[in-house]
């Protein structure tokens, strides 16, 4: 009942080229037609008239199903930033094809500087987001994780091209 397409032809050409989720709401309500929608391919069938809450239900469900969640996106499982690939489902840093075995905690730091990497974070910062607490006890404590992290990454530990010390802030991701 579309003005120039078939919603049939829709939902055809739609399948040729996408799994997205398709909900079918029309006036149409027989049993028939109902299976018909469905059978070419609709995730689902709602008939006029309906509630928004009915139709905000559906959509989230279909959502669900497939795996995305409201207001959210599907994260990336890797961060490739020149030579270092972070492979986040198996928590392993990779330099130049080779695996870095890194602490949990050296993991997270590098990984907060890969998904930032224009950003400058202070120890404070950092110390807040690795550790999860909002006081500082000891500034040595980012630092020697640092200098842990860059011994481990650095082709020179003493001129890091991929964390850069940004003197009197804190430390950011090089241009890698």
């Amino acid at each position: 009942m579309l003005p120039k397409l078939n919603g049939k032809e829709v939902l055809r050409k739609i399948r040729e080229v996408s799994t997205i989720p398709v909900i079918i709401i029309s006036a149409k309500d027989s049993e028939l037609d109902k299976i018909l929608g469905l059978e070419l391919g609709a995730d689902d069938y709602i008939t006029k008239p309906f509630s928004l809450n009915e139709l905000n239900a559906r959509i989230n469900a279909s959502l669900r199903r497939i795996g995305y969640f409201k207001n959210s996106l599907p994260k990336e499982s890797k961060i490739q930033r020149g030579e270092l690939t972070l492979d986040l489902d198996n928590y392993q840093l990779i330099k130049n094809g080779t695996p870095i075995d890194l602490t949990a905690k050296e993991f997270e730091i590098i990984k907060l500087l890969l998904e930032n990497p224009k950003r400058v974070f202070t120890k404070t910062q950092l110390f807040s987001s690795i550790w999860q607490d909002d006081f500082m006890k000891d500034e040595n404590t980012v630092m020697v994780h640092i200098r842990r992290v860059r011994e481990k990454i650095e082709d020179n530990p003493s001129e890091p091209k991929y964390i850069k010390t940004i003197w009197g802030i804190g430390y950011k991701l090089g241009d890698v």
